[in-house]
């Protein structure tokens, strides 16, 4: 799940960033619009046991905040983290993170509803955390072929 060095050259040209409220614990900021979506007739267990076994890399790390959410937070290498703190007014302090993320809701009738996210987060230098989202349409397109491949019908 890593982007590489090409992810800063995509952070600092075409991006929307938002600001987060400040908050000591990770973000977990909305998805954004055009954030891809699937519907999955069962809970996607196979999704979320992929998403984890894929973020096994060194500087990469699972996080579950609910049982309905996953993420793998990558951290850049270092001229990358450098280009974002520098470009986004970030602090030394926290390491920015590259962030995939897939979130599942319960549809009305007992289905999921699924939305993969991509972005940036960054802890600025006044204690904020900025989401930077990167409207590529070849993330999008990646993260539409990785709902359909875990059987979610895209929507």
């Amino acid at each position: 799940m890593r982007l590489g060095p090409c992810l800063a050259i995509l952070a600092l040209s075409g991006c929307v960033a938002q600001t987060a409220p400040s908050n000591p614990g990770p973000s977990n900021p909305p998805p954004g619009d055009l954030a891809p979506q699937a519907y999955f007739a069962a809970f996607p267990d196979r999704l979320f046991a992929a998403a984890a076994l894929s973020c096994t890399a060194p500087g990469q790390t699972v996080v579950r905040p609910s049982a309905t959410e996953i993420r793998c937070e990558s951290l850049p290498d270092p001229q990358t983290a450098a280009a974002i703190i520098l470009g986004f007014d970030g602090s030394v302090q926290e390491i920015p993170r590259i962030v995939f993320a897939f979130a599942a809701q319960p549809a009305t009738d007992g289905g999921y509803i699924v939305v993969a996210d991509s972005y940036l987060r960054v802890l600025q230098n006044s204690g904020r955390r900025q989401i930077v989202r990167f409207p590529d349409p070849v993330v999008q397109a990646d993260l539409r072929d990785i709902l359909r491949s875990a059987g979610g019908r895209s929507l």
